[in-house]
């Protein structure tokens, strides 16, 4: 519980931007296991502006994100993750962390804690919510109209489509250049790389602002403590993490004559990608 509080506290000095640890700080590491499915052919890299809180529209967050591919799997995540994977399996090896330690994760936010992992038709979605949690499932039939309509991507030539998918509708710009049905988060199934997907109400965007072809491990982490759920229960613990994280760092605070007061966040209204 003291580490639960201490994480708590220090998440809240990261989200401000604060960098006051204590130096008699310390904190169990995070375990670290993965299972490897070998190098990527092709990385894409996208700008992912998106926005979570219905109530705050300023609040519109932007980050760069990865899509891993290979012939058999492929991995889409924030791009600072790498850091952070990197980090926890460095000290994994440990029996606690202190406050330079914790400093060095402060350096790297993620923004975007979904993975989505996909193997042929099966679907792996992780994600963070104090704890890890994982469900699995199989990859969406997306039914893709072509529509008519250019557009210039990374001098790649995209043509439209359009599909509606989990209550939002949204239009994908996907070129036949690049022989790859893939594309952003569970985005896929079209003849050729998407590379830029946006719902109609303008709240997610995926575009693509980079392609390489450097060999990257595509690995999914397997550690014991995460949360195997199913996706409903998946996405009731995710709405309530939104909206009131503080409820999942033990919930309560104290009052000065040592009653617990309940940490609510204010004005957070969370609007999840997937409505249904």
């Amino acid at each position: 519980m003291k580490y639960s509080l201490l994480l708590f506290l220090l998440l809240t000095v990261a989200v401000n931007g604060q960098k006051i640890i204590s130096s008699n700080f310390s904190i169990k590491p995070s375990s670290f296991k993965v299972i490897e499915y070998g190098k990527s052919s092709y990385n894409i890299y996208y700008k992912v502006d998106f926005l979570d809180n219905a109530l705050l529209p300023s609040s519109k967050k932007e980050v760069i994100c990865i899509l891993e591919v290979n012939d058999r799997v492929s991995k889409f995540f924030d791009n600072n993750k790498i850091r952070i994977d990197s980090l926890d399996e460095k000290y994994s090896v440990k029996n606690t962390i202190g406050q330079e330690e914790a400093g060095e994760y402060f350096k790297t936010k993620v923004l975007w804690n979904n993975v989505v992992f996909k193997n042929g038709n099966s679907l792996i979605i992780q994600d963070r919510f104090r704890y890890p949690y994982q469900y699995e499932g199989e990859q969406p039939i997306l039914n893709w109209s072509l529509e008519k309509g250019e557009k210039d991507i990374l001098g790649y030539k995209c043509k439209k489509a359009k599909v509606n998918y989990a209550g939002r509708t949204y239009f994908a710009w996907y070129t036949p250049d690049v022989p790859l049905n893939n594309g952003p988060y569970i985005f896929g199934g079209l003849p050729g790389l998407i590379l830029e997907v946006e719902d109609s109400d303008k709240k997610y965007n995926f575009t693509a602002v980079g392609i390489d072809k450097n060999p990257k491990p595509i690995y999914i982490r397997n550690e014991k403590k995460i949360l195997k759920i199913t996706r409903e229960k998946f996405k009731s613990v995710q709405k309530a993490y939104k909206e009131n994280p503080g409820a999942f760092y033990n919930g309560k605070a104290y009052n000065e004559d040592g009653s617990p007061l309940t940490i609510k966040s204010k004005n957070i209204q969370y609007e999840p990608m997937e409505l249904d």
